[in-house]
């Protein structure tokens, strides 16, 4: 039996960076249950990230805070579609090796 590599591609992967998200997931869950910080984070995030919410700090990475920071959204609807587009938009891309594909010819 004879075999036959085949040409290699390489796979790319789309991988989420999970701790960021997780860090705005909790910011997004502290507004749902709470108008006050809610409000807050609405109308001057800087203070309500600096606060923290019931004794819990949200460690954003620097790009996070800018990101929160730049958009000014009315409304939690608003923040909740704009933090997925932006979630969505940060996954990264990491090349895999690409696995040898053998033909068998008879």
């Amino acid at each position: 039996m004879l075999m036959i590599d085949t040409p290699m591609t390489p796979v790319i992967r789309q991988v989420d960076n999970s701790p960021s998200n997780d860090e705005l997931n909790r910011l997004l869950s502290a507004a749902v249950v709470s108008k006050s910080f809610r409000n807050m984070l609405l109308t001057n995030p800087e203070i309500a990230v600096a606060s923290g919410y019931q004794g819990e700090t949200f460690n954003l990475s620097h790009e996070d805070q800018s990101w929160l920071y730049s958009i000014r959204p009315t409304n939690l609807i608003d923040l909740a579609a704009n933090m997925v587009t932006y979630q969505q938009e940060r996954k990264v891309k990491i090349p895999l090796e690409p696995l040898p594909h053998l033909v068998r010819v008879n």
